[in-house]
């Protein structure tokens, strides 16, 4: 062979070797979000609600043990705690590292439904301590302190999935509603079990198995992020971000701009998630738990349209990641009609004996509407709501707690709304 070909191979085979060691770095330094991410930050909307699910599975039975009204206190007392944390988080998150934060939501989602199942299995009606007012009492402190944990971990799953990439704030809205999924299946399997050996107190003890298996759920992201999440190459990238933050105390501000300019920014969208939220917690559960099966044996009716709710609610959420999404104008229009649906619902509870409102299929019919609009006006705004600020990373980070902020507002201002309906209307 020539010489000169012998150094042109040469020349070509160091070139395409620089070009291969160049794509390898960028790849490095640029590392791409991918599907194993996305499930793992689904995962933090999945623990993160699977404990209000469980303790919505269960609310039938919890409602009977400590009566005053509990069905119907548990949402708003839950609204309250998120509510006080979330402002918080809010004025405060981003100056705080993610782990603690993360660790204290998982520890106390953890602890309070094994608690909550011990107080219904011991207190309250036809229990050893037969005082409905106690068990409704430390039930609603159990409760508080479930609202705190989710709080804690939610809107630190939604301030980081704000510094990644609208997919990851998707992911974690999929895997709040996939969190309803386990529920009643879970809960009919533990009830068939019983029944069949034969144990005394069968929904004492259906209820208390039910509420370790969340509390042992709500473990399980610690060593999923310890060992996987931090080592993702993208999420190490975030997570750098965080630690080389400039730290300060609580008086010293860590965003270009005042806090307040970033909560207008996202004020518009914000909104939206928080009408969504209001609206359906209007109705659900406070209207819901009084609707009847048009089947008088069909004890578990209400545990069923919870569960259609779950199932449509979590197709909404996963939705937005496949379609385009909805401009701001048409967004407020598609909020705004939901609005109808408080008055159909409450027609549903108080006309059972006329048709169609005494029709099993359109009970589920409702509930499927009032999941799937809930689970697409949730999604989208979460989605938009961070890309109203600059691409800044403290800002989207206070971004993604001011979302965060309206759902759980929503909750706490819906769970208002029913009660005062349920006296009102002297439900």
């Amino acid at each position: 062979m020539l010489p000169s070909l012998k150094n042109d191979e040469k020349s070509s085979e160091i070139e395409m070797n620089g070009i291969l060691e160049d794509t390898k770095s960028s790849e490095k330094a640029n590392p791409a979000i991918d599907i194993w991410l996305l499930l793992q930050m689904g995962m933090f909307g999945f623990v993160a609600l699977s404990p209000w699910n469980f303790v919505l599975a269960e609310l039938g039975y919890l409602n009977g043990k400590f009566e005053h009204y509990f069905g119907s206190a548990l949402p708003l007392l839950y609204g309250v705690a998120v509510n006080i944390t979330q402002v918080f988080l809010i004025w405060y998150g981003n100056r705080f590292s993610f782990q603690p934060r993360f660790v204290i939501g998982c520890i106390l989602l953890s602890i309070f439904p094994f608690i909550l199942g011990t107080i219904a299995m011991t207190i309250g009606n036809d229990n050893s301590i037969d005082n409905t007012g106690l068990g409704f009492g430390l039930g609603l402190v159990c409760v508080y302190f479930l609202g705190t944990g989710y709080a804690l971990l939610e809107s630190s799953a939604l301030g980081l999935a704000a510094l990644c990439s609208p997919k990851c704030i998707a992911a974690i809205m999929v895997g709040e509603g996939a969190s309803g999924l386990l529920g009643w299946p879970i809960n009919t399997l533990l009830n068939l079990i019983l029944n069949a050996s034969d144990i005394q107190r069968v929904s004492e003890w259906r209820c208390f198995i039910f509420l370790i298996i969340s509390s042992l759920i709500a473990l399980i992201i610690i060593p999923m992020f310890r060992f996987s999440t931090s080592k993702h190459p993208y999420m190490m990238k975030v997570l750098e971000i965080e630690r080389t933050r400039k730290k300060g105390g609580l008086a010293s501000r860590q965003t270009r701009r005042p806090i307040l300019s970033i909560v207008l920014d996202v004020l518009p969208i914000a909104f939206c998630v928080w009408l969504t939220m209001t609206v359906t917690f209007t109705v659900f559960p406070s209207q819901v738990v009084l609707w009847k099966s048009s089947d008088p044996s069909n004890v578990g009716f209400i545990a069923q349209v919870t569960y259609t709710f779950q199932v449509v609610d979590t197709i909404g959420r996963f939705l937005p990641s496949v379609l385009p999404n909805l401009k701001t104008r048409y967004l407020f229009i598609y909020v705004i009609s939901r609005i109808i649906l408080i008055p159909l619902f409450i027609c549903t509870a108080e006309y059972s004996t006329i048709a169609p409102f005494n029709e099993d299929w359109f009970m589920h019919m409702e509930m499927g509407v009032l999941a799937f609009t809930n689970g697409t006006c949730v999604t989208m705004s979460m989605v938009a709501g961070p890309s109203r600020v600059p691409d800044d990373e403290a800002e989207r980070e206070v971004a993604g707690y001011t979302m965060s902020f309206g759902i759980v507002s929503g909750i706490l201002f819906g769970s208002i709304f029913g009660l005062l309906t349920n006296i009102g209307l002297g439900q």
